[in-house]
């Protein structure tokens, strides 16, 4: 009897214990340990705070942690950015801004989801704007078209009101995203919706937008010159250095270009000039050397080579041209003689 009373009483008391636990669980009340497990730092870090003395190895072991968690969300946000996955990009954002002690860099993560989802919203209204013009247009000829055919009958069923309705909305919508695409530097985008708009609507004409429009395609141009220019200049350094005579004809050619000007390109062609003659003469000698001795045939070969440097040396030309006699000559005994 005893022994069962007993029982019961530590049946009793692990009840309590676990009921204990699970109230506290219930309640929200959480140790050190399960907070780190569950990634909430900055619970677990206020928690330790609490505690008096303040254990500083477990301080810095859960800000160390929360550190490394920190960059390892603010990746997976970076990548998931990239992949257009925005919800699922500002959820883990929300997580990391409940969890995180370090809440410094979100806001500008903040930012910048909304900066690309908007971008891509815009992209695709712009691109549904368009088509919509396109579909009103055959649906104004189809119009037309029934009009015509019925001439002097009453058609019941014409829809004109209501296309002319829809048709100045719709060119209301396009300037609307036109002057949208100008504030990102679509310039591409802001011209086609524009020209639509206008279209539809000549009423709507803007000589500020043509003339931003005009603006920012010229500075476009511009830059991606500029980057050509830069892009060919490296491109001659490169083949001086390895010496290629090929690439350096080709790019000196592109180089030599009216769009392309400043003093990079007068310096750089200058020094693909020097190489050039400074090669072409070393060809000319080689050359003079070999017809000296009588080989005539290699001689024809330099002589050539040095003419594809600057095929307007007319000395280059004049020797070339005496060496291919000799050589035709040479070929003709050859012959002559078998």
């Amino acid at each position: 009897m005893l022994k069962r009373i007993l029982y019961c009483l530590i049946l009793s008391y692990q009840l309590l214990l676990t009921g204990c636990a699970s109230t506290s669980n219930f309640l929200g009340i959480s140790t050190i340990d399960q907070l780190i497990d569950s990634h909430q730092y900055q619970k677990a870090l206020t928690k330790i705070q609490s505690q008096k003395p303040i254990n500083q190895a477990l301080l810095l072991q859960v800000t160390a942690r929360a550190e490394k968690q920190h960059k390892k969300q603010i990746y997976k946000i970076d990548n998931l950015i990239k992949q257009k996955k925005w919800g699922e990009a500002k959820s883990v954002l929300n997580t990391l801004k409940n969890n995180q002690p370090n809440l410094i860099s979100l806001p500008a993560l903040h930012i910048k989801i909304d900066k690309y989802q908007n971008e891509e919203d815009r992209l695709l209204k712009t691109k549904r704007a368009l088509l919509e013009a396109d579909l009103l247009n055959v649906q104004l000829l189809q119009q037309d078209l029934s009009e015509r055919i019925l001439y002097d009958e009453v058609n019941w069923l014409s829809n004109t009101d209501n296309l002319v309705i829809k048709k100045h909305t719709l060119a209301d919508k396009l300037l609307h995203l036109s002057t949208q695409a100008l504030l990102v530097k679509d310039y591409y985008n802001a011209q086609k919706t524009y020209e639509k708009a206008t279209d539809l609507d000549r009423k709507l004409t803007a000589n500020e937008i043509t003339d931003a429009i005009n603006t920012g395609l010229s500075q476009q141009n511009n830059a991606a010159i500029d980057e050509r220019k830069k892009s060919l200049i490296r491109q001659l350094y490169l083949a001086i250095d390895k010496k290629n005579i090929e690439q350096i004809l080709k790019i000196e050619k592109i180089l030599s270009n009216k769009i392309f000007k400043g003093s990079e390109v007068d310096k750089a062609l200058a020094k693909a000039e020097k190489f050039c003659l400074k090669s072409m003469k070393h060809l000319d000698e080689r050359a003079a050397t070999k017809y000296r001795k009588g080989h005539v045939s290699a001689a024809v070969n330099l002589w050539q080579q040095a003419l594809k440097l600057r095929p307007d040396n007319i000395d280059l030309q004049e020797k070339l041209i005496r060496a291919k006699k000799v050589h035709n000559k040479l070929i003709k005994i050859h012959k002559s003689e078998e």
